[in-house]
């Protein structure tokens, strides 16, 4: 190696920006915190809890990049925080300083443990009386998380997001660690990173929002990760702006995918097309999930469309939770965008359900459910949908007859004979007989008939029961004709529900 060349590779190795994850429980503030962080808004407004995908923005402090990754707060996409978590230098824990550690919260704590992740505490909403920082303090102890103050090496921030309090304090101590942590990145070879959402937009196609981990990524890269390929057709910046290339730690999007890639999957950037589909270890987006049912066991089989394919790993995951010893779940498909008429087909033939997350369906797709019957669940919230398959699934579960038998009556007298009707009179010959129960007609000990009492009387008062050694009149209802002599025996049936 040569001396040019020496320099060349110490050159290409350079400071790269610190990428920061926020983690913490629903609503102690998470998004509250970005919004003041910024000078400007761009988040938009959580529906039930949940926001609709995970975004990356980049702030300037002190003349330098910070990038930010805001992760749903819904315990339901930890699976989307997991991955946010293994693309960041430094997490952010949330914590509101009046309610002290939540369950997320210790989501979040596990999250950060297992990726070995650099940690600052944020000690949120100091602006109103009842904050307790040392409180939360000594329940993070109790969660072997350790700040300064308390011994330990972890750094806390007590901050209002409400009023900027702090604020300015937390950017100089995220600067501060990550000048500790040296980051570095290399601006040489072929450009990689990390992709943090993906979605199918219907005017640009397949777009994914993307980390730059490694190199300088250009407009006009060919890309690939493990599902899918294509040439970067668009690069924007996280505000949407076009731009021709990007550094490490920029957050992008980009469109010209040929397909919707996987959350979390690794990009690379390739010299020729060729290459990037020779490497391509599996293409199909749009998979077919349906598994082999058991025979003896039955099953709600689902057709599952979300906006993204962090939402759809998220609603699988929930799906996968719920009870299934008694009725299994079968994905049939599960696929990003709107439901369209190819669903319903499929859904007609494999007897499906359709449940949509976050989407619509189109014209078409509509009178062709009509038309074929079949039911369509739109959701946008988590919990909704969860509560919608649970449904379905009761409704599969199977009913058994359960008989009581009550008592037995011998008849000795034909009052009056009609139509599918007939007044008899007899002697509760034991338990008792009541109002509203079947009847079995037995002639010589063999069942001959069946049918319904209908009316109960003792000297011409109705009553609802007759007990044992009474003497009674009664109107019964059935096919079968009662003669003196036979014996009825009053039962009841109900059914009995299997549980999930």
């Amino acid at each position: 190696m040569t001396a040019t060349t020496k320099k060349k590779v110490i050159e290409s190795v350079v400071t790269k920006p610190p990428v920061v994850v926020v983690l913490g429980h629903i609503d102690h503030g998470k998004t509250s915190l970005l919004t003041s962080i910024k000078d400007f808004k761009i988040l938009n407004k959580e529906a039930g809890g949940i926001t609709q995908h995970v975004g990356a923005y980049q702030v300037e402090h002190n003349n330098k990049k910070i990038t930010i990754i805001d992760t749903p707060g819904h315990e339901s996409f930890s699976a989307i925080r997991s991955r946010g978590s293994k693309v960041a230098d430094i997490g952010i824990l949330v914590i509101d300083a009046c309610e002290g550690i939540k369950k997320q919260t210790k989501e979040a704590i596990s999250h950060i443990k297992k990726e070995n992740l650099t940690t600052i505490v944020a000690l949120n909403k100091m602006d109103k009386p009842e904050a307790n920082p040392e409180m939360v303090k000594q329940q993070l102890g109790e969660e072997e998380i350790f700040v300064e103050s308390y011994g330990g090496i972890v750094p806390c921030v007590e901050i209002s997001a409400k009023t900027g309090k702090g604020i300015p304090e937390l950017l100089d101590l995220i600067l501060l660690v990550a000048e500790m942590g040296e980051l570095k990145a290399s601006l040489e070879g072929q450009a990689s990173g990390v992709i943090i959402e993906a979605y199918q937009d219907n005017q640009r196609g397949p777009t994914a929002t993307a980390i730059v981990e490694q190199g300088i990524l250009k407009q006009g890269d060919i890309i690939g990760t493990k599902t899918a390929v294509g040439k970067i057709k668009n690069l924007g910046d996280f505000l949407g702006k076009e731009i021709k290339e990007a550094n490490p730690a920029d957050p992008i999007i980009i469109v010209g995918f040929e397909k919707v890639p996987t959350v979390g999957e690794k990009f690379y950037v390739y010299k020729e097309y060729n290459e990037a589909v020779n490497d391509l270890k599996e293409r199909v987006i749009k998979k077919d999930k349906s598994q082999l049912e058991d025979p003896n066991k039955k099953y709600l089989r689902i057709i599952l469309k979300a906006d993204t394919l962090g939402s759809l790993e998220a609603v699988e995951d929930v799906l996968k939770n719920l009870p299934q010893e008694t009725i299994g779940i079968n994905i049939v498909l599960s696929d990003v965008g709107n439901v369209n008429e190819s669903d319903i087909k499929l859904a007609k033939m494999s007897e499906a359900t359709i449940i949509a997350f976050r989407v619509k369906s189109d014209k078409i797709a509509e009178a062709s459910a009509s038309k074929d019957r079949i039911k369509i669940y739109i959701t946008d919230l988590i919990y909704n949908l969860s509560q919608d398959v649970r449904v379905l699934m009761e409704r599969k579960l199977t009913k058994e007859k359960e008989r009581t038998d009550l008592g037995k009556m011998e008849i000795t007298i034909i009052i009056r004979t009609e139509k599918n009707r007939q007044i008899v009179g007899g002697l509760v010959l034991s338990g008792l007989i009541e109002k509203g129960s079947q009847v079995e007609i037995l002639r010589d000990t063999e069942i001959i008939g069946t049918g319904k009492i209908i009316d109960l009387q003792v000297n011409k008062k109705s009553l609802d029961s007759i007990k044992e050694g009474k003497e009674c009149a009664l109107l019964y209802q059935g096919s079968e004709k009662i003669k003196e002599g036979d014996e009825l025996v009053s039962f009841k049936e109900q059914y009995i529900k299997e549980v999930l």
